[in-house]
């Protein structure tokens, strides 16, 4: 046997291939300091190198770890693997380890959904899915009993209502889906791709109970990625807002006769009186919404997802970390944001349209901001490039603001709503070409240059700006080939939605141009960095997986 405190799946290969181990006995060293009895949920792969026989490994905690630990002495060739220790023995000890492992899987494993309904009115052909997954067992109370309680819970409450006739029955049908994270719903898909014109927008919970006093966690909501501009971020944004705000205490607001401690409270009689700690954040993967983000998908979908939680997929997941008060003001965020979309008619999209509206203002803002950002803090040598990939997030900023807009058509607007959206389309082109003239101004004033510095494209770029690419599989091939796009130097995200930005029109310069706007727009510390050299490789290693094709 090997006690290890490294990834089991790493330490197999040394251990237990070139070494003769029987099998793994691992406890998480990261966490162990501040949770020293916790006791991890690990896996070791199905799949073998050929030739080679798998094991069994064991899941201790880090004291268990670390007495064991101590019993051991390194015997021959121990040490040689970091996070590796030998059984030898000190003299006269004698430690025997007996494990009896019954395992098995299934030839032809099968996925499997609980889906409720909520039938609308008169539009069954646009449903607002709302998710959670439900795969994990012993320990999972916030990852994701939370997610799949609240969704449960949501779904009676809303009935409850339009039973009583306190909320009429909204426009459009409300879906419920209790799925194996992620696989669960691309299998749906790929057995049913019809139903993806069917989905208006997705809304997921995965992790939504956590006491955030506990690991100063805080609830995190994604904004739909930058291949997807949508409404959806306006109306959740504006909720979860709402929510935050009423649940926070402010010193003005109680000199002002605001109720306290908090105006507008969501209180659970059995949580806590913590306030709703909320940020909206750049899209991340990792969770069941990445599935309709997905460009074969096509669907705006957000999540909502508490972090940092040292406490997933370990024995600590247990309902002493759930806070019923934190569960009850996601199931708000929620259930409102389904709701309002749902019933959502003609007649109510001018109330959307000028919050969408507003909202790009703000991007297209905050895109010139962060240009000038990135000019100023550039050293004087690289601000002629820098100015280049600043022009470049504005333009790309520009073209998310009209598409935004355009999101708004899924409603069928009226055709005074139709033709303020046009204006406003016109306006944010003429104002992201403004945007532009003013970093040009910036770059003048930080240079003391008169000339702006013409763009010059490396010899990668003018390569990429020849070929097109475009999908090359159907939904369900798709689906099997889409994790060709991992493993390379391109942050998972920015892989992910590299195939996304894949549109059968745009160059594969375009691509590169969308994905590194989208990994600047919020820094390295959140995507990596961008380059050229990265992006192709990715897309050639799609071409060469049948994920993709190029046109020319």
């Amino acid at each position: 046997m090997v006690l290890a405190s490294g990834s089991p799946g790493a330490v197999m290969s040394p251990a237990v291939w070139e070494r003769g181990a029987l099998g793994i006995v691992y406890y998480n060293a990261a966490r162990g300091v501040d949770h020293p009895d916790q006791v991890a949920w690990i896996h070791l792969s199905s799949q073998a190198p050929k030739g080679k026989q798998n094991t069994f490994a064991f899941s201790i905690s880090y004291r268990a770890g670390m007495e064991l630990k101590r019993r051991l002495a390194s015997g021959p060739g121990g040490g040689a693997i970091p996070g590796m220790f030998a059984a030898g023995l000190r003299s006269g000890e004698k430690i025997v380890l007996r494990a009896t492992v019954s395992a098995e899987f299934e030839e032809n494993p099968m996925q499997w959904m609980v889906e409720g309904w909520i039938k609308g009115s008169k539009i069954h052909d646009q449903a607002l899915v709302l998710t959670a997954h439900i795969q994990e067992e012993q320990f999972s109370a916030n990852d994701d009993n939370s997610g799949c309680a609240n969704l449960l819970e949501i779904g009676r409450a809303l009935m409850k209502l339009i039973r009583e006739g306190t909320l009429a029955r909204p426009a459009r049908d409300l879906r419920f889906w209790w799925a194996n994270e992620i696989s669960g719903e691309y299998a749906y898909f790929a057995a049913h791709p019809e139903e993806r014109a069917k989905v208006l927008a997705n809304v997921n919970q995965d992790m939504v109970g956590a006491r955030q006093s506990l690991a100063s966690r805080i609830q995190h909501i994604t904004r739909t990625p930058d291949s997807r501009p949508s409404y959806l971020n306006d109306v959740v944004e504006s909720i979860a807002t709402l929510a935050a705000r009423g649940n926070s205490a402010y010193l003005s607001a109680g000199q002002a006769g605001s109720r306290t401690p908090y105006s507008k409270p969501i209180l659970s009689h059995f949580g806590t009186r913590e306030r709703y700690g909320v940020e909206i954040v750049p899209f991340f993967t990792n969770t069941d919404h990445m599935v309709f983000n997905d460009g074969i998908i096509g669907v705006p979908g957000v999540t909502l997802t508490n972090w940092p939680d040292p406490y997933i997929h370990s024995s600590d997941d247990d309902l002493w970390q759930v806070d019923p008060t934190q569960l009850q003001r996601n199931a708000f965020v929620v259930a409102a944001t389904a709701y309002y979309l749902a019933a959502l008619e003609p007649a109510g999209l001018p109330v959307l349209a000028t919050q969408v509206h507003t909202g790009v203002g703000r991007s297209l803002s905050n895109a010139l901001a962060r240009a000038t950002e990135m000019l100023a803090l550039a050293p004087p040598s690289m601000r002629p490039a820098t100015f280049h990939d600043g022009l470049n997030l504005i333009n790309q900023a520009t073209r998310r603001a009209a598409a935004t807009l355009d999101s708004l058509g899924a409603f069928q607007p009226e055709p005074r709503v139709q033709a303020q959206l046009a204006e406003w389309k016109k306006a944010v082109a003429a104002a992201g070409e403004a945007r532009q003239k003013a970093l040009g101004d910036h770059y003048r004033l930080l240079t003391g240059q008169a000339e702006l510095p013409p763009q010059q494209l490396s010899d990668i770029e003018k390569r990429m700006a020849g070929k097109v690419p475009e999908v090359a599989a159907g939904v369900a091939d798709y689906i099997e080939k889409r994790f060709t796009l991992r493993g390379g130097a391109l942050h998972g995200v920015m892989a992910y939605e590299l195939a996304n930005f894949v549109d059968g029109k745009r160059t594969c310069l375009d691509v590169y141009r969308a994905l590194r706007a989208e990994a600047q727009a919020v820094g390295e510390w959140y995507y990596g960095t961008v380059t050229a050299q990265q992006v192709e490789d990715t897309l050639e290693r799609a071409v060469k997986a049948g994920l993709l094709r190029l046109k020319r």
